[in-house]
């Protein structure tokens, strides 16, 4: 038996070729394939990886240009006033021209929109600085026609100079007017700041004290209501329809809001019903019912409507208007 091994030990040469070492052989070869397919000779890698990542890249890059496209290629502050300037151009139907200056844009806007970032008193002096009038004027369309070149020398150069001052002084007149952006930024300080100003402890004068027990809303009202009676005076029109004219949309606007409000506060008590209705039981008409006792989120907003009512009634009215209230509107 000894013999027998030996020889078959000597006939083989080499212990690799032993049948219980084929196992070592054939783990060495799957090692060298798998090290052969992660090669730097192949550079194509895998096929499925490299479809998965580029299809990961095209969803990406068709997000990012979908962004782009929604708001025109704008993006942080820029993107965000666009934004709220195509939601008011719907609520409160600006012209389809637009306006010249857009509010959307402003320091003031932003103010507004975000009171927790600035003091009251800040935000009161940039109103009392702000000239509202440069909001008031719409784009003209363009005509058919006007931007003709021909050659018509001296004389053509001529009747363009002599129409130059008419045009001018026309133009003044003509402008398109539209109180949409007003309108748009005190419904904006309606929903945002409170009714009544904050205590704050900045007031060293007895002028900043006295304008201090003025809310931001009430502030930027009398503001505006002063600018639009003086549009008002200076074109002879009636300042009741003009105040109208500003304050209508501000309502109608509340006016949706709350009947949002209302919604969501009615839907779980609705549901609630049901459910119990179906089931039998009682616990969820009790959890919706708990919706409907909860604060009243317009309630600040409605306060500050009423008063922009109550400040456009009184400026409205010239004959019941108090003298105080007078050199109010009057007064730079």
């Amino acid at each position: 038996m000894s013999n027998r091994f030996s020889d078959n030990a000597s006939s083989s040469g080499n212990w690799s070729d032993y049948p219980g070492n084929r196992r070592t052989n054939h783990s060495t070869g799957r090692s060298n394939y798998g090290g052969s397919r992660r090669s730097t000779n192949n550079t194509k890698g895998n096929p499925i990886g490299n479809w998965i990542q580029n299809r990961a890249e095209e969803i990406r890059a068709r997000h990012r240009n979908r962004q782009r496209n929604q708001v025109g290629g704008a993006v942080g502050t820029e993107a965000k006033a666009i934004q709220n300037q195509r939601a008011n151009a719907k609520d409160f139907k600006y012209p389809e021209a637009g306006f010249i200056t857009p509010i959307e844009h402003s320091l003031l806007y932003a103010m507004i929109e975000y009171p927790e970032n600035y003091p009251e008193s800040v935000v009161r002096n940039e109103i009392e600085e702000e000239d509202f009038n440069q909001y008031l004027y719409v784009k003209e369309k363009e005509r058919k026609g006007g931007g003709t070149r021909d050659g018509g020398g001296e004389q053509n150069l001529q009747t363009k100079t002599s129409t130059s001052q008419t045009t001018m002084q026309q133009s003044e007149e003509e402008k398109l007017v539209s109180y949409g952006q007003l309108s748009a930024l005190l419904a904006l300080s309606a929903a945002k700041n409170p009714p009544r100003a904050s205590p704050e402890q900045s007031s060293t004068t007895e002028a900043e004290s006295g304008n201090q027990t003025l809310s931001v809303g009430e502030t930027l009202c009398r503001k505006l209501l002063r600018t639009i009676t003086r549009y008002a005076d200076a074109h002879s029109l009636d300042r009741e329809h003009e105040i109208r004219e500003l304050l209508d949309p501000i309502e109608r606007r509340c006016a949706m809001r709350n009947e949002k409000e209302a919604l969501k506060q009615l839907l779980p008590a609705y549901a609630g019903y049901t459910v119990s209705l179906l089931t039998g039981n009682p616990l969820p008409l009790l959890i919706g019912a708990a919706a409907l006792t909860g604060p009243d989120p317009m309630v600040e907003e409605n306060t500050n409507v009423h008063g922009f009512r109550g400040l456009g009634s009184r400026t409205g009215d010239m004959e019941t208007a108090g003298l105080l209230d007078e050199n109010e509107f009057e007064d730079d």
